[in-house]
């Protein structure tokens, strides 16, 4: 049986929630052991930190429930006594709360409460405008999301001073497939621990459970997003400060949505054009789920038409793609050639069990040797005023890239 019909299979028979829960005890048991002597808050899945326009002063909290309850978050800057509750606001059995006011460089902790119970005390913590260090993956949809979970508990272990994570788009296999975001929100329990989220929307956000073109429900459920002043467009697209750069979150689903949302595309550059012109760090870089290149032809391809011309006009360090499952460093690229100048682009690997193999084509200035046997990877990037540097790793600790970029 596919993959595809599997999963329809089990949500025709009512059983997508169950596989997860098998394991939901363990993963969450250090979640679920309060202080203070309060009873356990056991109601509480699926706790992360949600990227905000300015993390510096402010943080969306975000988890799951399926108990109706009256939660507050508390929090308290450490060092200080007094604490602080925040209102919680429900959407169906997703929780939120926006903490704000809070002071730059900064460590709190927060915990989730509801009556005399309360999850662990967490850690949050306010960025600056200097250096730090992120973690990027891609394509975390899985078959088995016990590999996505290896994945991210290998980069959790390795690089525990990480503050910041993405995944560059296809988080889970099927985005309103319930159970594929309880699967890959208990796989991530440990890396989102004391980190801050930034989701990429991916093609597969926009699959319905019949595995046609739908609208992104699940996704948008799942994360409240930065304000990107489009009308009929939040959560699609957006950007945020985060230390020494200005990232930009672009949506590459102009097939996928085309029914639905026909004026994605011309909303998003207007954003995008309007957003460059008031940056104010030293970097520029850009996240997105599909890729330039079409390997099959070996040339450019419909996203790169759309996008690289923008990418030159508006000066932007770097860009990262997944959608190919691969890892690739095409160096800078400049007018849809290589150049001396210009953006530099990265193609990420993947961090599931979806297995492609792409072709070599001259593009390419580092691929990994044996295409049918590319492990899974992620890419540790350290940031500060003056330089970027890239590491991309394999879960084997096989160092596929490294290189650094200078701002003069």
């Amino acid at each position: 049986m596919s993959r595809r019909l599997f999963i329809k299979f089990l949500i025709a028979l009512g059983l997508g929630n169950f596989f997860p829960k098998l394991a939901e005890a363990e993963r969450l048991d250090e979640l679920h052991t309060p202080q203070d002597g309060y009873k356990p808050l056991t109601d509480v899945k699926f706790l992360r930190q949600i990227v905000t326009k300015d993390s510096r002063t402010s943080r969306m909290i975000m988890w799951q429930s399926d108990a109706e309850e009256n939660f507050l978050v508390e929090y308290k800057l450490v060092g200080e006594d007094a604490a602080h509750f925040a209102e919680v606001v429900q959407r169906e059995k997703i929780f939120s709360c926006a903490l704000e006011n809070l002071k730059p460089e900064s460590l709190y902790n927060f915990r989730i409460v509801s009556d005399e119970r309360a999850t662990s005390w967490q850690d949050l913590r306010t960025s600056g405008d200097g250096k730090f260090q992120m973690l990027i993956f891609a394509d975390s949809q899985c078959e088995h999301y016990e590999v996505w979970q290896h994945t991210a508990d290998i980069a959790y272990e390795n690089f525990p001073d990480a503050e910041l994570v993405t995944i560059v788009g296809d988080l889970v296999d099927n985005g309103q497939a319930d159970y594929q975001w309880r699967a890959w929100h208990l796989a991530a329990t440990k890396l989102f621990s004391g980190r801050i989220f930034a989701p990429v929307m991916g093609n597969h956000e926009c699959y319905g459970v019949d595995w046609f073109n739908a609208l992104p429900t699940g996704y948008l459920n799942q994360f409240i997003l930065p304000d990107n002043g489009a009308k009929d467009f939040d959560g699609y697209f957006y950007s945020f400060d985060y230390g020494a750069a200005h990232f930009f979150i672009l949506n590459t689903q102009f097939t996928e949505l085309n029914e639905f949302k026909p004026k994605l595309r011309d909303a998003q550059e207007y954003f995008f054009r309007r957003d460059a012109a008031n940056v104010n760090r030293p970097w520029k870089i850009v996240f997105m789920h599909k890729d330039i290149y079409d390997y099959a032809q070996d040339k450019f391809n419909d996203i790169a038409d759309a996008f690289l011309e923008l990418f030159d006009e508006l000066e932007i360090d770097l860009v990262f793609t997944g959608h190919l499952h691969t890892y690739r460093n095409r160096g800078k690229i400049f007018a849809q050639k290589k150049s001396e100048r210009g953006t530099t682009y990265i193609l990420c690997g993947r961090a599931g069990d979806q297995k492609y193999v792409e072709p070599n084509s001259a593009i390419d200035d580092v691929a990994f040797k044996n295409l049918r046997e590319e492990p899974e990877s992620f890419i540790v990037l350290d940031i500060d005023a003056r330089e970027i540097n890239l590491s991309a790793r394999t879960v084997d600790g096989i160092i596929l890239d490294e290189f650094t970029l200078t701002k003069n």
